[in-house]
Order: C-alpha cells, then sequence, then structure tokens
C-alpha cells in the first residue's frame, strides 16, 4: 500500500478492518460442523455468510473498478420472472450455498486474499471515479456509485452480516462476539 494515507483513506481502512474483525470472531474456535450448521429459520450459516461476505466483497471492488461483467452489469434482468419463481418456490439463491471445497480455512483464506485486494483499491484508487449501476430493481434507474461510496456498501455488508453471524454463533453455542 501506499506511504502515508490521507485521512479518509485510512479511517475507511479502519471501519473496513474492524468489521472484518467481528465476522472473523464470530466463527474463531468453531468446527466445521458448526461452521455449516443451520441455528436459525434462515439458510444462514457461519461458513456461507463468510463465502457471500467475501463473494460480494469481491463483486462491488470489480464494480468500482470498471471490471466487464461485475455486479451482473451485462446480465439483462428479468425482474417479474425472478419475482414469480420466489412466489412459486422455484427461486434458489445460490449466493449462500457451500460446496465441499468450501471449508472454514478455505473460505477465510479466500475472504483475506479479497480484503488485501480491496484495501489495496482503498489505498490507491481515485475515491470520486463514478461508474452507473447496472439495470435492476434495487437500483434507482440511472443511479451511480462512486468508489468511495462502493466502500462504504461494503463497510455497510460486512457489519450488517457479522450481526448475522453473532445471532447464528450465539444459537450454536452461546458465545456472543458483539456485546
Amino acid at each position: 500500500m501506499a506511504g502515508t494515507l490521507s485521512r479518509e483513506r485510512a479511517d475507511l481502512l479502519e471501519s473496513l478492518r474492524r468489521h472484518r474483525g467481528f465476522l472473523r470472531q464470530t466463527v474463531a474456535g468453531v468446527t466445521e460442523e458448526q461452521a455449516r450448521t443451520r441455528s436459525t429459520v434462515s439458510e444462514l450459516t457461519l461458513a456461507s455468510l463468510i463465502k457471500h461476505v467475501a463473494d460480494t466483497e469481491q463483486g462491488w471492488i470489480d464494480f468500482a473498478l470498471g471490471k466487464p461483467g461485475a455486479m451482473g452489469g451485462d446480465v439483462e434482468f428479468d425482474e417479474a420472472a425472478m419475482r414469480a419463481a420466489m412466489e412459486s418456490g422455484d427461486f434458489v439463491d445460490t449466493r449462500f450455498q457451500l460446496t465441499d471445497a468450501d471449508t472454514l480455512p478455505a473460505l477465510l483464506e479466500q475472504y483475506d486474499r479479497v480484503a488485501a485486494a480491496t484495501d489495496e483499491v482503498v489505498a490507491t484508487a481515485d475515491l470520486d471515479a463514478t461508474r452507473p449501476l447496472p439495470s435492476a430493481p434495487w437500483f434507482e434507474p440511472g443511479a451511480a456509485y462512486s468508489v468511495r461510496r462502493v466502500i462504504l456498501h461494503v463497510i455497510a455488508e460486512t457489519s450488517q452480516h457479522a450481526g448475522h453471524a453473532d445471532i447464528i454463533r450465539e444459537a450454536i453455542d452461546g458465545a456472543k462476539t458483539m456485546g
């Protein structure tokens, strides 16, 4: 990373690292079985949250850097088809599904690689560079995000999912990460 960071960049990095730390703390000392345990009515597990957060962070940073296909930017979105699939129960959200290769150590290693790459972007990218968001029902039509806003979104996602992980972990063995 670059030598001396601006106050803004240092604050963004500190916030990212703090929330990543909360998320990682929720999986400290768990077994592979516990990491894959559904302890609430949700499909979420500790391992699936680590996978999702790493994948989501990577997707947003790829978008911020203008990488082709990032955030599904080259995919035509069919909102009516998605709603129909959700209502019929045919919609499958694969973002949280684990494979046999998705062991907790492997997922944490991937998360570390993604985090290091993101930290480099935070330290060096033009925070004011802006890209239009892809067309999707959850984005305002014609909206655009700056690199700064992407980073803030990644912080919010990480924080939100660290809270989810805390609830899941507490239901597994009573351990509390965040209070």
